[in-house]
């Protein structure tokens, strides 16, 4: 920390603050005013990643906009990579120099990527779209790093006038994907049934998403959105054990993901449903194949047995 701190002064900085401890950082982002995150992830990472993605999320701090710049002893490429996936700006390798820190933050004061929103990450575009999801919005996310250097005048007003158009943006994004996630699972599930594969793989991401679901409701502060968002996962819960039963609530909790996505995405519509019917295509390969592997076992071992 000291080292950073001496850092982060040759270049310029003068309101530093260290925290050595996970909780103290957590607080201390609940503030509007953090312009720049430092966080060392060397140890321990599960930890230090999980808090990034909350941050980004925007369930953690009041800005999860503010530029991240993740530091390692060890460059693990695995670590690397989560750091990344959960939104981080930049990760920069220990010991690094005055220069190497200035052209990192340059970087971020005056060519920050755009960011994008999908139903599992909100931070700088990378290329996610090409995760089997419609191609996200790209927008410039507040970055009151630049502002504070760049500006005349700061006005913390306006700021936080962005700051809240912006996280409702967001918020509203999230909601869309993962209503549309829901209903692409749930789809499965109901195609899946009585084909000889309980596709519980889809089964667990319809409830972890429905949850996820929730909470991006919940912080949108619209209580019939949130109403509906926990009949949502109430019924979708239904669906995680084989019953007479288990199709129609797949189907329920289909048509209510469709109504919340086309009231946050209506535009998406189209392209929504073209993707659907890929991807329903490729599972419906993947059952017939399944399918087809047991009657071939079947076969042989009635062959055999004879």
């Amino acid at each position: 920390m000291l080292l950073t701190r001496s850092v982060m002064h040759g270049i310029g900085f003068r309101s530093i603050e260290g925290m050595t401890c996970q909780f103290e950082l957590t607080r201390r982002l609940k503030d509007v005013d953090v312009a720049l995150l430092m966080v060392d992830a060397t140890d321990p990472n599960d930890a230090i990643v999980k808090m990034l993605r909350a941050q980004r999320l925007g369930e953690l701090g009041v800005n999860p906009f503010v530029p991240i710049i993740a530091t390692l002893w060890a460059g693990s490429a695995n670590l690397v990579a989560d750091l990344m996936n959960v939104g981080c700006d930049d990760v920069l390798l220990r010991p690094f120099s005055t220069s190497q820190a200035l052209d990192r933050i340059r970087a971020l004061i005056i060519g920050r990527k755009q960011f994008v929103v999908t139903s599992d990450y909100v931070g700088p575009d990378r290329g996610l779209s090409s995760r089997n999801q419609m191609n996200p919005d790209r927008f410039h996310p507040p970055n009151f790093l630049r502002d504070r250097i760049v500006l005349p005048i700061y006005d913390t007003v306006e700021q936080a006038k962005r700051l809240s158009a912006s996280r409702l943006k967001v918020d509203q994004e999230r909601l869309s994907k993962l209503a549309r996630r829901i209903a692409m699972a749930a789809e499965v599930v109901i195609q899946s049934q009585g084909r000889g594969d309980p596709n519980s793989g889809f089964v667990v991401d319809l409830l972890e998403s429905a949850a996820e679901l929730v909470r991006a409701a919940k912080r949108l502060d619209k209580e019939e959105v949130h109403e509906i968002a926990v009949i949502l996962e109430n019924v979708a819960a239904r669906t995680s054990t084989p019953s007479v039963d288990r199709v129609e609530n797949a189907k329920l909790t289909r048509q209510l993901a469709m109504a919340l996505f086309v009231a946050y995405a209506a535009e998406g519509g189209e392209a929504f449903r073209a993707e659907l019917d890929r991807t329903l295509v490729k599972v419906r390969d993947r059952l017939n194949n399944a399918t087809d592997k047991v009657k071939r076992r079947q076969a042989l071992a009635l062959s055999i047995a004879s």
